[in-house]
């Protein structure tokens, strides 16, 4: 059986949609103590930032604000996101339902590893009732927010069978390079340019993943 890893934000989950009003919220904040110039951030400018964790995203946005901002600033938007999600504005692409009932079907098991806190993949996982499709959901906080791809490497421990990635980001891609693992790139997702190139397939859309899965499965021998 071959294991499908999938990211969730940028691959499953449209995250601009909550993600970019949650930073918002925080950046206004920062601006009005006169830590950033009032304005309003663009989606270019938080699209490299999604898929990062809480920590590489700040580091990357705002490198200059201090610890005790960051942490506050990183729990306001989680909790504006989570408000979201509860509120029914979080939505999956279309197609992603019956992309992952088609795979599920044609005997791939379908593990999700995201770098999102606890408390965001539990209120995921509730919203859109995961549990349907996929045998294990992680995130990185249950692992100390180490880098996707060590965590990866411990999960393959854990499931029988050759294992793919699916994903938008260069995390993702990360996972594959380093585990020596086939990669399905999501072009629809996040992914900056370049950030795909070492994919062996790519996606323009999720109704696309069962015949790139299937792919994946001859070329594991699977």
């Amino acid at each position: 059986m071959l294991n499908l890893l999938f990211d969730y934000d940028g691959t499953l989950h449209d995250s601009m949609k909550i993600y970019a009003p949650s930073v918002q919220l925080s950046y206004d904040r920062l601006a009005a103590k006169g830590l950033g110039e009032p304005r309003r951030l663009s989606e270019e400018e938080l699209r490299p930032c999604i898929g990062m964790t809480p920590d590489e995203m700040w580091r990357y946005f705002m490198p200059d604000i201090d610890g005790e901002e960051k942490e506050y600033c990183s729990r306001l938007v989680g909790e504006n996101m989570l408000d979201l999600v509860r509120r029914g504005e979080a939505k999956l692409y279309d197609g992603v339902p019956e992309a992952l009932s088609e795979l599920r079907r044609m005997g791939f098991r379908l593990i999700l590893l995201s770098n999102c806190p606890i408390s965001y993949l539990e209120a995921h996982t509730e919203q859109f009732e995961l549990g349907r499709y996929f045998e294990g959901l992680y995130c990185a906080e249950q692992f100390g927010y180490r880098p996707k791809y060590e965590i990866a490497a411990e999960l393959r421990e854990r499931y029988d069978g050759p294992f793919a990635v699916v994903g938008d980001r260069r995390q993702d891609m990360e996972i594959a390079q380093r585990n020596s693992m086939p990669a399905i790139g999501c072009l629809y997702g996040y992914a900056e340019p370049g950030e795909l190139d070492c994919a062996e397939y790519l996606a323009s859309a999720p109704s696309e993943l069962p015949r790139l899965a299937a792919l994946c499965a001859e070329r594991c021998g699977k």
